[in-house]
């Protein structure tokens, strides 16, 4: 299936129907409606400017765009927006999420419904659309939803997201791992600070580590959930399922690539996530990381052109862009054309080529 075709290995096509009713900020959900539209939000963030709450009017800024892409009625109306960006015949792996567990009300349209949604948009454009199923390890039937998915509907792999409350690993997932490295999918986990996140309560129960014992102090839920995202919890994986094809996705995120660029000498917070996930590349052969996300920030460039020039990481390395969370940052075509610009054509075949052809298909 190997060829010359751009992949795009981090998007999303879901819309609001799956998008919990409680999922903004307390504060927001009075003005959503305004948030959909330019001028409403425009005029929110020139009223919040005022009395000085400049960080609430970037928030607003940020969710604009998001909201108006959600707003869409169908999957299959985001990926057509999204198609128009990219050379014809690109590739997306279009991961799949559940929100269903995450504590932050009901949602409109189920999880089954929404992968239903996908395989239709995956018979329709058979050679592009490659989709990936979304595990939660608190679904029911989730190892034969995944089975379902991969042998009846053509889905090309896996998707987690463990900031929504659970470690990557769970033993609950083990079936899905073991099925994972058996049949070579792909896997396509969240590894940065921040995004989607559990908004339940945190218990007695979740303020010590599983298996170190470590103990955490109690924060808000939208920096406690990171205990769940720390590359160092692949370890437990990979030491089990030692060839599994994983993809840290987002490489730790631009506020670890920044402290790694900022930090000389060691800090008390210790190793970035930048350099756990450069280990974990190094020494698993079928670990890969995606820099959707993180590589808005044209000032990371730098870094990222460095870690290319690493001979042990070159090959390791994933075009994704996160469309459309990106969106709260910059636009996909901007991110995409910023990219392809900043890197010579080799290395932009390297990532966004070469590399996913061996992450997706390679066996």
């Amino acid at each position: 299936m190997e060829n010359n075709s751009i992949i795009n290995c981090h998007v999303h096509t879901f819309n609001r129907a799956i998008v919990p009713a409680n999922f903004l900020p307390f504060w927001l959900r009075p003005f959503a409606g305004y948030l959909e539209s330019f001028d409403k939000s425009q005029r929110l963030r020139e009223l919040l400017e005022k009395f000085g709450k400049h960080e609430l009017s970037l928030l607003v800024k940020k969710y604009h765009s998001f909201l108006k892409l959600g707003d869409f009625n169908s999957q299959r109306d985001i990926f057509l927006q999204l198609q128009t960006i990219y050379p014809q015949g690109t590739k997306f792996s279009i991961l799949s999420m559940d929100m269903e567990f995450m504590q932050a009300g009901k949602v409109k349209q189920s999880f089954m419904e929404q992968l239903g949604e996908l395989a239709a948009l995956k018979k329709e454009f058979p050679e592009t659309v490659l989709p990936f199923v979304f595990v939660h390890p608190e679904r029911k039937n989730i190892f034969d939803i995944v089975r379902f998915c991969i042998e009846e509907k053509g889905f090309a792999g896996i998707k987690l997201y463990p900031p929504l409350g659970y470690y990557p690993f769970d033993k609950r997932l083990d079936r899905v791992y073991a099925y994972a490295e058996q049949n070579r999918l792909p896997i396509t986990t969240h590894c940065a600070r921040g995004g989607i996140y559990y908004k339940g309560k945190i218990t007695k129960d979740m303020l010590v580590h599983p298996l170190t014992g470590e103990r955490f102090d109690k924060k808000k839920n939208k920096f406690f959930t990171d205990i769940y995202t720390d590359p160092a919890n692949y370890n437990y994986v990979l030491e089990r399922f030692p060839n599994l094809k994983l993809n840290l996705a987002h490489f730790g995120g631009a506020e670890e690539w920044e402290n790694f660029l900022l930090t000389s000498i060691p800090e008390e917070e210790g190793t970035s996530w930048y350099e756990k996930i450069c280990s974990l590349l190094k020494k698993y052969p079928n670990v890969y990381s995606d820099i959707s996300y993180t590589l808005y920030r044209s000032d990371l460039m730098l870094l990222l052109k460095f870690t290319l020039a690493n001979e042990g990481l070159r090959k390791k390395i994933l075009y994704g862009s996160d469309f459309y969370m990106v969106e709260q940052e910059t636009t996909e075509r901007q991110f995409y054309m910023n990219l392809r610009t900043s890197l010579n054509e080799e290395r932009f075949k390297q990532i966004a080529v070469t590399n996913p052809n061996n992450f997706l298909f390679k066996e």
